[in-house]
């Protein structure tokens, strides 16, 4: 079958590779959708999780959010049967067809009719979304900042708009993604190429947010969805977040980091910050996620930026890299 393989750093193209083997129990799906996902975006330009890729001759399948067909079941597979549009987790996604373990089984989510595959297959972001979201417990009241607004902050914005009226200013560098966090219910947005983020932020923050005597802080809840890029050598986005908290904020990391930083720990200390790393989800907010697209509280169609073949490989990944272009990029193979 047709896959896109990781070769090495920024070394991806398009190549065939065995058709999984079932064993009693399993299924093989054919996959309709599959987004690139930003861990696989690390591995792309770091190598960093090699271990969430399907390890195959020269290289790695990556992909692991996706919509699929069942397309085979060997002996029983309760619930389902051949045909069934199905999401569900897995790697080696960004293939033609992946195999399905029992093991998932409670993952395994039917699709109703007028979900297409492309927004199933951003399910399991919205997932990771919605946990960072769940972690900070955002209340009505309350000001919030979304660091970066790719598919995660993004998302996390879609999961308050949802469940609050909480006061959201969304900061990115890219004009594209801020215009779409607006159109998605963002109250503020900032362009950091443009704006001193922490000097701008304040007044974005509620009236009854208290300020911080001898400091610029005074938002409620900040969601770090950056990270510290390996090239990057400015001030992090975390550590910004620590000079913008409030006495007794929440801070959720929900970026994955390419270097070690150093951070002022007497910063975390003294504000009595409260600093919160969120990875992946619950089962249950899987479930969750897709109820919220089903339902229609949450449309993933406009964060569908690109879709490509395998036959694309390289140029999906290499879309998917560009932030001033793209905001998910999808296969359909």
């Amino acid at each position: 079958m047709k896959a896109a393989i990781m070769r090495g750093v920024k070394d991806v193209g398009t190549g065939e590779v065995p058709t999984p083997v079932l064993a009693p129990g399993e299924a093989l799906l054919r996959v309709k959708a599959c987004g690139i996902c930003g861990s696989d975006l690390h591995t792309y330009r770091e190598g960093l999780f090699p271990d969430l890729g399907l390890p195959v001759d020269g290289g790695i399948v990556l992909g692991h959010e996706f919509s699929a067909e069942i397309a085979q079941i060997n002996g029983n597979l309760e619930g389902f049967s051949v045909g069934d549009r199905v999401t569900t987790v897995g790697i080696g996604a960004n293939a033609e067809y992946v195999k399905f373990t029992p093991a998932f089984a409670p993952l395994l989510l039917p699709l109703p009719d007028h979900v297409t595959h492309e927004e199933a297959a951003t399910t399991e972001p919205l997932a990771t979304s919605l946990h960072a979201a769940n972690l900070a417990d955002v209340q009505s009241h309350e000001s919030v900042l979304i660091m970066g607004a790719g598919i995660i902050g993004l998302g996390v914005l879609q999961c308050l708009r949802a469940t609050s009226d909480a006061h959201v200013t969304v900061v990115d560098l890219s004009d594209k993604r801020l215009e779409l966090a607006s159109q998605l219910g963002a109250d503020a947005v900032i362009n950091a190429r443009n704006a001193d983020v922490v000097a701008t932020v304040a007044p974005h923050a509620r009236a009854d947010a208290p300020l911080i005597a001898g400091s610029q802080g005074g938002v409620d809840v900040i969601f770090d969805c950056v990270g510290a890029p390996a090239s990057f050598k400015g001030t992090t986005v975390l550590e910004q977040a620590l000079t913008m908290i409030r006495n007794n904020g929440r801070i959720v990391v929900v970026a994955v980091f390419e270097r070690p930083l150093e951070l002022d720990a007497n910063t975390i200390v003294r504000k009595g910050v409260r600093l919160l790393g969120s990875w992946a989800w619950e089962p249950d907010e899987f479930v969750a996620a897709l109820d919220l697209i089903s339902s229609g509280k949450i449309d993933r169609k406009p964060l569908i930026s690109h879709t490509f073949t395998l036959d694309e490989a390289a140029t999906a990944y290499a879309t998917q890299d560009s932030a001033e272009t793209a905001i998910k990029v999808v296969f359909t193979p």
